[in-house]
């Protein structure tokens, strides 16, 4: 199960394999040729024989083929199937919050050892059962008339046989017939073997491509032995960071300019700290770094004094809490939901009720039938395939698979609540909120942005936002920027009597309210 703590979200990095599974493609492909030889030599063997080889090569090629058809017959057919075991649905989600979508959310949140933890108890739980989807497991059936098929085609060679005895009882003998009765046998069963293995050569060629891909990937966030916070240099006000002539471009990135560029500043424990600046202009890329979701191509960032990249990953991250509009929900309960924000307090209800109630969803999880128990998008149970014509079975399908609906901004509260949890640890220095409010409504924005700053003591607040009405006054720091660049920098009296980029943007949005249409 793919999940890490210290990977970095660069997607260069997102190539994996398993040792075993790569050898066992490699044979496969070996036996593969082998099966093909055979089947060849078998066919030029038996189709030379004088006395009908080439006819009971041909029919012994019905068997294999018919079967593969109706094999691909019987999965066009519609069919409806429900897995309810809890176990089976718990590895699911699980093994699902593994892959690459939700990779940052398990990054940042530091939560890759509770979720390889959990799907192992999950696994355990299942025992012989597979946790592969239901319908990848269903077994092919077939009608009795398809089985009747199966059966005739297999004993075609021998109906042939017996045809030409009685056509010509003189051209016949049961010593050579016996001898090609077998050679067709063995050409069926190689036929079948190679129809039955073709379907994976997609899969092991991509494979073994693979382990090539990963002879040229590095992991660029290489984790560091500094602990943190470092007992001599780091305060209990909160985390300090300096950027020191920081250049940076995305991995793989389509744009000849770099999304930071020569940028340096500073930032002190427990400032409250606002980023602005219009789309691109590197607000975002600016907290990745601080994060070290990424690393800097040129300069440095020191934290506390240290360089970032002396710190190990799982102390730094342990300490940081990040709040963005990308957050995604896991297909878990909305207790574990919230709860994951501090993964040694997951199962304490109290504390995820009282964050609930500061990322402002404490509503939501009352209007739900199933409280903080409710998934809002539950791993598929339900599997159904050709249903149109059957709208019995497609309703049936409907009832079974019910998801929660909630709004945008409901679902960003929820996401809120668990960064409020995650405050609720005690060690977090570092808070950072990146556009968290792009769905509320603007009461609940300000309520939002109110309750992150009552809960900085003792923490350094960064946030990131277009609106600035909330927070641009209230900031011990503006950094404004530009096209990857901090063009000023100061506070909102500072930089309004500048009359610069970060006037002109403020003013754009205090016009909208402004009596003065001119």
């Amino acid at each position: 199960m793919p999940c890490a703590n210290d990977r970095s979200p660069d997607k260069n990095s997102k190539v994996e394999a398993n040792a075993n599974s790569l050898w066992n493609h490699f044979q496969f492909l070996c036996g593969l040729f082998r099966w093909g030889f055979r089947l060849a030599s078998q066919i030029i063997f038996t189709a030379q024989q004088p006395s009908g080889g080439i006819t009971l090569t041909l029919l012994a090629l019905v068997s294999p083929i018919l079967t593969t058809i109706l094999r691909q017959v019987s999965w066009n057919r519609p069919f409806l199937c429900y897995a309810s075991n809890l176990d089976y649905v718990r590895s699911r989600a699980l093994k699902a919050i593994g892959s690459e979508t939700y990779r940052e959310e398990i990054t940042s949140g530091n939560i890759g050892s509770w979720v390889l933890d959990e799907y192992k108890r999950a696994r355990h739980a299942l025992g012989t059962i597979s946790d592969h989807s239901p319908h990848s497991q269903m077994a092919t059936t077939t009608n009795p008339i398809s089985g009747i098929f199966h059966a005739l085609s297999a004993d075609l060679p021998t109906f042939y046989w017996a045809a030409s005895v009685v056509i010509d009882p003189s051209g016949f003998s049961i010593t050579s017939f016996a001898i090609l009765q077998q050679h067709a046998q063995a050409i069926r069963g190689t036929v079948s073997s190679l129809f039955n293995q073709f379907s994976r050569v997609a899969e092991t060629v991509n494979s073994l491509q693979n382990l090539y891909k990963l002879a040229d990937v590095t992991n660029k966030v290489v984790d560091g032995e500094e602990p943190y916070p470092n007992s001599t240099l780091s305060t209990d006000k909160g985390m300090t960071f300096e950027l020191r002539n920081v250049s940076f471009a995305y991995p793989g990135g389509k744009s000849k300019e770099n999304a930071i560029r020569n940028l340096s500043l500073k930032i002190l424990a427990g400032q409250l700290v606002v980023i602005v600046g219009a789309n691109g202009s590197g607000k975002s890329t600016i907290i990745k770094l601080l994060n070290r979701l990424y690393d800097v191509d040129s300069g440095e960032i020191l934290v506390d004094g240290i360089p970032i990249q002396n710190y190990r990953l799982s102390d730094l991250r342990k300490a940081q809490a990040l709040l963005t509009q990308d957050h995604k929900l896991f297909p878990l309960t909305l207790a574990e939901n919230i709860g994951l924000g501090n993964p040694e307090r997951v199962d304490d209800m109290q504390m995820v009720l009282q964050a609930a109630e500061a990322g402002g969803a404490a509503e939501l999880i009352k209007k739900l039938e199933d409280g903080v128990q409710t998934t809002l998008s539950p791993v598929q149970t339900a599997y159904g395939y050709g249903l149109e014509k059957y709208k019995t079975l497609k309703s049936m399908l409907e009832n079974m698979e019910r998801e929660a609906n909630v709004s945008g901004g409901e679902k960003q509260r929820l996401v809120a609540a668990r960064t409020f949890m995650r405050f609720l640890s005690g060690g977090i220095r570092f808070a950072v909120a990146d556009e968290p409010s792009s769905a509320l409504d603007p009461k609940a924005e300000y309520q939002l942005f109110q309750r992150l700053r009552e809960s900085g003591d003792g923490k350094t607040l960064v946030f990131v936002t277009h609106r600035f009405g909330h927070l641009t006054k209230h900031a011990d720091l503006i950094i404004c920027m530009k096209d990857g660049q901090a063009v000023e920098t100061g506070t909102h009296k500072e930089l309004l009597a500048l009359g610069g980029e970060y006037s002109e943007l403020y003013n754009v949005q205090a016009q909208a309210f402004s009596e003065d249409t001119g």
